[in-house]
């Protein structure tokens, strides 16, 4: 038969990793915290940042964006220096039927994007066309674009 201190002692681990073990469980709690928070902040950046693409086409530079759901009257370009700056809005449709929603992930607002290209823009040769949900602009390579051979002396 067992007395108690046999019990209390078999119930309590005598290993010197004791207080290790015992400190792990509010610090694995503490990093599922953080985790989980910028799970969702990245799920929210992911949402309100559009899916773009740039590429170097040779003469010109060639940036695609994705803007599903979104309006031909509610994007705009702008250009300013070396930068290439895409504004766009996706508009939520107030509709006054009774039906609940009971699952929303669309993002609804604002986007903005800019992307620094390697010289200025000429914004009198930039070219944009939106169609599908998808906005490509050409930005035609100037002088200070393309790379220069340097001699050497």
């Amino acid at each position: 038969m067992e007395n108690q201190l046999d019990r209390w002692v078999s119930s309590r681990s005598l290993s010197p990793f004791r207080s290790f073990f015992q400190g792990q469980e509010p610090f694995d709690r503490f990093l599922n915290e953080i985790v989980n928070s910028n799970m969702k902040m990245g799920a929210q950046e992911l949402y309100s940042c559009p899916v773009s693409e740039l590429a170097d086409e040779g003469n010109s530079y060639s940036i695609r964006v994705d803007l599903p759901g979104v309006m031909k009257d509610h994007v705009k370009v702008e250009a300013n220096g070396d930068m290439l700056t895409i504004h766009a809005e996706r508009r939520e449709e107030k509709k006054t039927d009774t039906k609940r929603k009971y699952l929303s992930e669309t993002y609804y607002g604002s986007y903005d994007r800019s992307f620094t290209l390697p010289g200025p823009i000429d914004d009198k040769k930039v070219d944009a066309k939106f169609e599908n949900g998808v906005l490509t602009v050409t930005v035609p390579k100037t002088e200070s674009f393309k790379a220069k051979q340097i001699s050497i002396r």
